[in-house]
């Protein structure tokens, strides 16, 4: 008896240990470096192209190749911390990236550099299993705070990649941002490794049991079906905004260098940090009421890019109340998924993320393209469309389980 009383309370001590202010920096910091290594190159492709011999669109498979190995380990590797123990799935995909990174900095060819470049994208995912580790060992009445504050880190690192790689790039060189990067990464290891705590979330037996959830989990999980909309949606506006933000910065009547592009990103930031309160309404009942908040916010941003884009406070206020937008709906709609079962997080954390990079993807596309072919009025139509139609369907669900509300 006297054992168990005893370790007992050295697990309540590890719990509270858990979530000290010092644990929750560290960990909303290591989420943000170890995001940023999906955009170090999106600002380094010049000294790339000129350093392999490449042509601009032969250079850009680089980005879309990290892009896809991240999608992948989204939805192979992150559901494995609904089997094995997290801890040690943070502190290993951290190490690898480090390594990848720097590989990178190594490889004689541009083929090479793809499959490596694959390889980083592949284990770029601490931070997607950072986040389910902390909301299952949370205690429930601080999870929806705490999975805010690790989701501004991941925020955070998506603009600072850009503005980090852009400044070390152009006073250095390429390699110089991925040796940076993984020194980084390693100092973070080093230290999450004496003080990160063990994972306690109850574990499943089988990684191919896992795999053969997911889809039920989407067919049988209204709320995972409803976040992956919204989320997808929302996230394929803000990349119809950011990719064709560098071709408009650089053209009339800015013409900007890729140093002032990429410091840009620092409204982002400030709109990112801005939206932090979000994290404690996801546990509240009118959640859904404060997603249209944030779809609403985002659309009147692309209205008003229509209006005032030549201006450069306006272009700042837009960006700033756009990241606003975007980030709270992020933090809500993974907050509603963390107050789901457990044991399930690491698998659903994996679809919603799946489906967030996808539409990101298609935003990127289709926001490129629709810039290219009718300009800024083109982002604004793109990006306004996509966050119509997931207003549209909020307001169609709301219809729904009130006329249900109505027959029952």
């Amino acid at each position: 008896m006297v054992d168990s009383s005893i370790e007992t309370k050295l697990n309540h001590h590890l719990k509270k240990k858990e979530f000290t202010p010092g644990i929750q920096f560290v960990l909303a910091m290591t989420c943000s470096v170890a995001i940023a290594n999906l955009f170090y190159d999106q600002v380094l492709l010049s000294s790339i192209i000129r350093d392999f011999s490449v042509l601009p669109n032969e250079a850009g498979l680089l980005l879309s190749i990290i892009q896809i190995g991240y999608t992948l380990g989204l939805l192979f590797i992150v559901p494995l911390g609904d089997r094995f123990n997290r801890r040690n799935m943070i502190l290993g995909s951290m190490l690898l990236s480090a390594f990848w990174l720097v590989l990178m900095t190594w490889v004689s060819s541009f083929v090479l550099l793809l499959i490596v470049g694959f390889l980083l994208g592949f284990s770029t995912v601490p931070a997607q299993i950072i986040i389910p580790f902390v909301a299952s060992n949370a205690n429930q009445e601080h999870r929806g705070k705490l999975i805010g504050q690790l989701l501004t880190g991941i925020f955070m690192g998506v603009l600072v990649g850009r503005v980090f790689g852009g400044w070390i790039g152009q006073l250095f060189d390429w390699r110089a941002v991925h040796w940076t990067a993984a020194f980084i990464l390693l100092s973070f290891t080093g230290y999450l490794f004496f003080k990160m705590p063990e994972d306690q979330a109850p574990k499943k037996s089988s990684y191919i049991v896992i795999i053969k959830s997911l889809l039920p989990l989407l067919k049988n999980e209204p709320v995972l079906r409803e976040t992956m909309i919204l989320g997808s949606t929302a996230f394929a506006a803000f990349n119809m905004f950011w990719v064709p933000l560098t071709l408009l910065l650089h053209g009339a009547p800015y013409h900007y260098g890729s140093g002032l592009i990429g410091t840009f990103g620092i409204v982002g930031i400030a709109g990112s940090l801005a939206a932090g309160f979000t994290g404690n309404l996801s546990a509240g009942d009118r959640v859904r009421h404060w997603n249209l908040v944030a779809l609403t916010t985002m659309i009147s941003s692309f209205i008003l890019l229509g209006l005032g884009w030549q201006s450069l406070w306006i272009l700042i206020f837009i960006t700033f109340i756009l990241d606003v937008g975007s980030r709270m709906n992020m933090t809500l709609n993974q907050g509603r998924l963390y107050q789901l079962d457990p044991g399930k997080h690491s698998r659903l954390n994996a679809l919603f993320m799946v489906s967030y990079y996808l539409g990101g993807s298609l935003g990127s596309f289709f926001g490129s393209l629709a810039y290219h072919l009718y300009g800024v009025m083109g982002m604004v139509l793109s990006g306004s469309i996509a966050l119509a139609l997931a207003i549209l369907y909020v307001f169609l669900k709301s219809a729904q389980r009130a006329t249900m509300r109505i027959h029952s």
